[in-house]
């Protein structure tokens, strides 16, 4: 009778443990199931992964728009050598085409862009094509470079000029922080 116990005793035991081991197991959830990859992004582990120009948990940010807006700051320019004062003056991009397209406009020093479009390629900086003046027989005359670079609200953008007829070249640097839009509030 004493062996008849233990046998049961150790069959509800080890039934009771692959039960509950079972029925832990059985509630797991494939988190993929839970997820809505947007804009193309597909579920790997639990995560979207995201196409480029998207970001988010679930894809559902272009990194455009988190460059989109107007920045307030100082703009501080070299032009041939001499160095000029720092000056206020403002930066504004807009979004061209999401995701990752955008256009710079800024007036700095002698430089004034209004249309310099760029593409954002990891989510903190925007390579953009340069600016190039060409005379009637394709020789480059003038030439711009920008680069930009995001860090949360604070924005650095660098404009380089070169003046290929007289060797005159420019270099700007703006630095400032995005202003805040009432209707974001």
């Amino acid at each position: 009778m004493k062996t008849l116990k233990k046998v049961l005793l150790g069959s509800f035991v080890y039934f009771g443990i692959a039960g509950a081991i079972f029925g832990v197991s059985s509630c797991e959830q494939d988190s993929c199931t839970v997820l809505n990859c947007l804009n193309g992004g597909r579920c790997e582990d639990g995560l979207c992964q995201c196409p480029e120009g998207y970001e988010g948990t679930e894809c559902e940010s272009a990194v455009a728009d988190r460059y989109a807006g107007v920045y307030g700051g100082t703009v501080r320019c070299n032009y041939n050598e001499l160095l000029f004062p720092i000056v206020p003056d403002s930066v504004r991009i807009d979004i061209v085409e999401r995701p990752n397209k955008v256009k710079l406009e800024i007036k700095a020093g002698n430089t004034s862009l209004q249309n310099f479009v760029g593409t954002v390629v990891d989510g903190n900086n925007i390579a953009f094509e340069p600016l190039i003046s060409h005379d009637a027989q394709g020789n480059e005359i003038v030439r711009v470079d920008a680069f930009v670079d995001l860090d949360g609200n604070l924005i650095k953008v660098f404009l380089k000029t070169t003046n290929h007829l007289n060797e005159e070249k420019q270099a700007c640097s703006f630095i400032g922080k995005r202003h805040v839009d009432e209707n974001e509030s």
